[in-house]
């Protein structure tokens, strides 16, 4: 590839990275101002000035404009670090799903959103759940079975629940957190569930 080329991908890059930007401001703008049902995707794209079907290349509801969704719970590189990867299923994972965090998301801006803006949290849940199906097709790829993988996922997701709700040190990777959530997690104090009557006794 030539020079030529590539600063012209990096330029068409740098312009779509921009045109989400500005399509994310003007969303949440409107949304606080206005409210989901008294938003339009119109007034979205008017404020940007582009059209409704570029406004679909970036996002697929107002609601997840305004939250500024990734598109992904993980980029292709992270995805191929993951693949790569040998030894244990959670702790890839954990990579996979903390790079992410580090990288994309601002989860305490999406809390304080969806604290002052109920209405959003639909979509969000939606995003959860596609996410979640993303990340069980991909720990399927090195889990011994479907049913290993949804426990992998689920228990990564638990943790990452973990952090949402609490104060967590923002100089350590996400997935250093996400672990030290699982520890947490695993350590609860009753939480063992190898001897379910015990929990019954006088």
């Amino acid at each position: 590839m030539s020079i030529a080329n590539t600063a012209g991908e990096g330029r068409r890059e740098r312009k779509k990275q921009q045109t989400r930007q500005a399509l994310h401001e003007a969303a949440l703008r409107l949304v606080e101002e206005q409210g989901l049902d008294g938003t339009t995707i119109e007034q979205i794209c008017e404020a940007v000035d582009v059209s409704p079907r570029t406004f679909f290349n970036y996002f697929p509801s107002k609601a997840a404009a305004a939250l500024k969704l990734p598109e992904s719970g993980a980029g292709g590189e992270v995805v191929a670090r993951f693949l790569r990867a040998r030894g244990e299923l959670v702790p890839a994972l954990c990579e996979v799903v903390g790079s992410s965090m580090d990288e994309g998301m601002d989860r305490q801006r999406i809390k304080q959103l969806l604290i002052r803006r109920p209405e959003l949290l639909p979509a969000f849940s939606q995003w959860m759940g596609s996410v979640r199906e993303q990340l069980i097709e991909l720990a399927e790829r090195r889990a011994s079975d479907h049913d290993e993988a949804v426990r992998a996922v689920s228990l990564v997701l638990a943790a990452m629940n973990v952090l949402v709700h609490t104060r967590t040190t923002p100089d350590r990777p996400g997935a250093t957190r996400l672990l030290q959530a699982l520890d947490g997690l695993v350590q609860v104090r009753g939480a063992r569930m190898s001897d379910p009557d015990s929990s019954l006794e006088a």
